[in-house]
């Protein structure tokens, strides 16, 4: 199923960008901003962004962090993560690295990161990855360390909630629904002070919990 998972995403890389700048409420980048604002990302800090695709909030992330801070995204996809190279690369962006590695065992040591954000992704993963990721972020976090996850609100159109339904439903469990509905209980099992606010947008929703 994972390698099935990881050849699709290989080949949506080519388009992902494109899909997303067409259906995108987030024209000016606000809601890449956003997250890495709850995240607690400070200059000089150093930030972990899970299941990071074509690396829109690790390019962000890396204009606060400066020169004396680090970003780094982590995907399962070469595909993605080709293209977030070669993005970093046309800004010539220096304290930015993407690794290819699975969320649910991070070749980080503990307490490597001031910070972890996972945005858009957390719902598609399997419950078991999930978890495991969840307690990763943990992991690598300095104690008093952000985790800011955003994920999609449930669509209000009947026929686009229908489409997200099938999404959750095609990732291989109906906890995935759970979990899309109230992310809370799932985060407060491992994280300190969770919480959940809309963003300005309305169509997604960011939660927080601290090491």
């Amino acid at each position: 199923m994972k390698r099935w998972r990881r050849k699709y995403y290989d080949i949506f890389s080519h388009f992902y960008d494109q899909i997303i700048a067409l259906h995108s409420r987030d024209k000016r980048a606000i809601l890449r901003r956003l997250i890495i604002e709850r995240a607690g990302l400070k200059p000089g800090g150093r930030l972990l962004d899970l299941c990071t695709g074509t690396g829109a909030v690790v390019l962000a992330a890396s204009k606060i962090a400066g020169d004396q801070g680090l970003v780094v995204g982590v995907d399962f996809s070469q595909g993605m993560l080709r293209r977030a190279k070669e993005k970093a690369r046309r800004q010539n962006l220096k304290n930015v690295h993407f690794v290819l590695a699975d969320v649910a065992r991070l070749p980080f040591t503990a307490e490597s990161f001031d910070a972890v954000t996972c945005s858009h992704a957390m719902y598609e993963l399997d419950p078991a990855t999930r978890d495991a990721a969840l307690r990763e972020a943990w992991r690598v976090l300095k104690p008093g360390g952000r985790f800011a996850m955003m994920e999609h609100c449930e669509p209000k159109h009947p026929f686009i909630r229908l489409l997200y339904y099938i999404r959750l439903a095609s990732m291989g469990s109906p906890e995935n629904r759970e979990f899309a509905k109230d992310e809370v209980p799932f985060l407060a099992r491992i994280f300190r002070n969770v919480e959940k606010s809309l963003t300005p947008t309305g169509g997604s929703k960011i939660i927080l919990g601290t090491k």
